[in-house]
């Protein structure tokens, strides 16, 4: 009974671990207004702040996101669009919280306001380039990759915007034109809708500031490729993408300041080391002692030389003694009176 009871009640540590670690944003809060409260950063946490505006009323997002959940997400595959959303979903359930709390303090609000809100917030995430932030030509996002790093391009920002729109019960498809994608919205909205199967999906773009629903920029109103709805999630016919990995996971570092995307570094061509000013001092030096040297060794040879070869020709020795007279036997003669020794003075 006892083993029972103990594995009951572990059992239950394991499910309510789970569900906990199910939501990768730990603390999220929306408020009207810009708040200068920034969240703090640790070991474990990141804290993101977001700021934007809407119907000319600013907003502000307050998040913690576990640090480890997101990292997780470095060797997850990133080819099926719709299972990114349907991942993401699942892992900001607190984020669709707080626009839930946001709507009911705004119960005034229509569907296009609602969905116009979620947009707004999207859109105000930076446009970044995959090759720029990670080093690939194309690089998909989870929901929780664009927030913590702080934006990315259509593709990330629509997965977000649908990761969001889905998790508050809207019906959702993915919007494919030649170089872009973007997000549909089906419902009780004005402005350009795409049919597929009977159900129109009017266009929101998440990229850029001031789009609403059923709004499409010119340069993307021309040809719809594909359309994939999303609620319920499905594997319609969208165009296979190259298949990409992320590089290896890198553990963010805490800062005070919003973080950006990493780069990933690229390979490096050795740099020729510069002869710094101690090295050549060093040289210099050892130039200086050699010419010192040899000098030390020439003064001498060359005063050698010059007293016994070129100051005394015939080799006989000191020229300061006069030299000696003597007969043809070799015998002395003596001085005449003139003639002195220099010893005698």
């Amino acid at each position: 009974m006892r083993l029972f009871l103990a594995l009951l009640l572990l059992s239950g540590c394991l499910i309510s671990g789970n569900g906990f670690a199910a939501d990768a944003l730990r603390e999220v809060l929306i408020v009207e207004g810009i708040n200068q409260q920034r969240p703090p950063n640790n070991r474990s946490t990141i804290g993101k702040r977001y700021v934007w505006n809407f119907q000319g009323k600013s907003y502000t997002v307050l998040m913690i996101i576990d640090v480890e959940r997101y990292n997780s997400y470095a060797g997850k595959e990133r080819y099926d669009i719709p299972k990114l959303v349907a991942e993401g979903t699942g892992v900001i359930g607190n984020l669709k919280h707080e626009f839930q709390k946001t709507f009911r303090q705004n119960r005034h609000w229509t569907q296009q306001e609602r969905v116009d809100f979620v947009l707004s917030f999207v859109q105000s995430l930076p446009y970044t380039l995959d090759d720029v932030t990670t080093g690939y030509d194309e690089f998909r996002r989870y929901a929780i990759e664009t927030l913590i790093e702080g934006g990315g391009d259509c593709e990330d920002t629509t997965i977000l915007a649908a990761a969001i729109l889905s998790g508050l019960g809207e019906s959702t498809a993915l919007i494919f034109t030649p170089g872009h994608i973007a997000l549909g919205v089906s419902g009780d909205f004005k402005g350009t809708a795409f049919a597929y199967n009977g159900t129109n999906y009017y266009y929101c773009e998440t990229t850029g500031t001031g789009w609403t629903v059923g709004t499409v920029p010119a340069a993307y109103a021309r040809k719809v490729d594909t359309i994939v709805p999303l609620t319920p999630f499905k594997t319609g016919p969208a165009p296979e993408p190259q298949k990409v990995t992320r590089p290896a996971p890198v553990q963010p570092i805490p800062t005070p300041k919003p973080t950006t995307p990493t780069v990933e570094p690229g390979t490096e061509k050795p740099k020729q080391e510069r002869q710094t000013a101690s090295d050549t001092d060093n040289v210099a030096g050892h130039i200086i002692a050699i010419i010192f040297i040899l000098v030390g060794i020439a003064v001498p040879i060359v005063y050698l030389v010059y007293r016994y070869l070129l100051s005394n020709p015939n080799g006989d020795g000191d020229d300061d003694w006069p030299d000696e007279d003597t007969d043809d036997d070799g015998r002395l003669l003596p001085r005449d009176a003139d003639s002195k020794n220099p010893l005698d003075e």
